[in-house]
């Protein structure tokens, strides 16, 4: 970062990444997503998909009608990927931003609602509102399901919420006379209904497709840019502004170049977790063309380096798939950062025996590449075959081995040689 803050997230560090091309209860684009601050459960929101018939309704509706409306889904994950639950929210917006809290088990979510139509006939909320997390319920606006909603002004429109876990405020952003806001608020105070602003902020953010926002340390960062397209090639035009709270300053600002293998690749999201004191910068990329669309999310960790190597995500068990064993130690794998390159290593060994290329096991969501990451690994040369077989994982999270023939068969393979770049 340009301007160092105490505390604040350096977004010119290396990418890590949170969940891997996972589907959501309904197909269309993520908006935002949030995560759990206790237990790391992910939620995401997404316009409703056309063809879903909620009660009271006469008809299913179309997906135009549900986006005018500002119909939205919300799906919960765990942190494998896993959807674990649903609701669906009925005039509420287009799910720009989301906050959670965890107050005492329980899971209360932030967000906009009010829902009116902007001129291409969109809903976007014009007020802010909470409730608990219940899966399978439906919660109208302007029912007693959720807290009197909250507006900065009357006039104010594309109001969205997020919340500063370490500041313990709720972040307000919102349009009103020709410019873009973003208000604190004491997230208590707010909670029990007492809206005292703490700041207003007007700060001049580079032209571009907004797609998201968090809070942090001072700090806010904000996500732009849109899909992969015919005008919009790879590296594509996502970038990562970071703000100061208290000059108004724009601090640094980045192309984000991570996860070029994506397809579609739309920014969508921001959120910052806090684990064991150390902040992390999550942002999404709706992905998949034509879909249906899945969601990816990446994480830029605050975590320091150490001999200059910053590991982004710590060593993690590699599942193994049927008809393979471990061969002494069970693989496993990690992604670390060596100057300013991302490297996925693998150690431990499986064995066999391979007649034919094989498959592995699966890699979980945080080590899996956007871009295939391959290199040589040692075998046995019983079956007087060569010393070395290649190892490769791609997109699909799967781990493969080549090399092995009928008349080369590998009796076993070493992965702790792996070390390739990883995208």
């Amino acid at each position: 970062m340009s301007v160092i803050v105490p505390g604040h997230i350096d977004i010119a560090g290396p990418v890590g990444k949170l969940l891997h091309r996972r589907p959501l209860h309904n197909i269309t684009v993520m908006q935002s997503f949030g995560l759990d601050p206790v237990g790391g459960d992910i939620f995401v929101l997404q316009i409703m998909g056309g063809g879903i018939r909620l009660g009271g309704e006469a008809a299913a509706l179309d997906y135009l009608t549900r986006k005018a409306h500002g119909d939205l889904c919300l799906t919960r994950l765990n942190e494998a990927g896993t959807i674990t639950g649903h609701m669906y929210l009925r005039g509420f917006g287009h799910g720009v931003n989301l906050g959670v809290e965890n107050r005492a088990g329980k899971i209360w979510l932030w967000t906009e609602t009010a829902s009116r139509p902007n001129g291409s006939n969109q809903g976007y909320g014009t007020a802010v509102t909470s409730f608990t997390y219940a899966d399978g319920d439906v919660v109208d606006y302007g029912t007693t399901r959720h807290t009197p909603p909250h507006t900065p002004d009357k006039d104010a429109l594309f109001v969205t919420p997020t919340i500063d876990q370490g500041a313990g405020e709720l972040i307000v952003r919102f349009y009103l006379n020709g410019a873009t806001h973003w208000e604190r608020y004491d997230l208590a105070k707010a909670t029990a209904g007492v809206w005292e602003p703490i700041q207003r902020m007007t700060p001049a953010l580079p032209a571009a497709t907004f797609q998201g926002y968090a809070s942090h340390a001072g700090v806010l960062y904000t996500l732009q840019g849109d899909a992969y397209g015919p005008t919009n090639p790879e590296p594509g035009n996502t970038y990562i502004t970071a703000i100061s709270w208290e000059t108004g300053e724009l601090l640094d600002r980045r192309l984000i170049t991570a996860a070029p293998g994506l397809a579609w690749r739309e920014p969508e999201g921001m959120t910052v977790s806090v684990r064991s004191g150390v902040p992390s910068l999550h942002f999404g990329f709706a992905c998949e063309e034509p879909g249906p669309r899945t969601c990816t999310l990446m994480t830029l960790p605050g975590d320091p380096e150490t001999d200059g190597v910053k590991v982004l995500t710590d060593w993690r068990a590699i599942t193994l798939a049927a008809g393979v064993s471990a061969d002494q130690n069970a693989p496993r794998g990690r992604l670390i950062s060596l100057a300013g390159t991302t490297f996925l290593q693998l150690s431990g060994g499986v064995a066999g025996p391979f007649t034919a290329d094989a498959v592995l096991g699966t890699l979980p969501d945080a080590l899996t590449p956007s871009i295939p990451a391959r290199a040589t690994v040692p075998r046995d040369t019983a079956g007087g075959g060569p010393a070395v077989a290649r190892v490769e994982v791609g997109s699909d999270r799967v781990l493969r081995l080549f090399g092995a023939r009928t008349t080369s068969p590998i009796a076993w393979a070493q992965l702790d040689n792996f070390s390739a770049v990883w995208r």
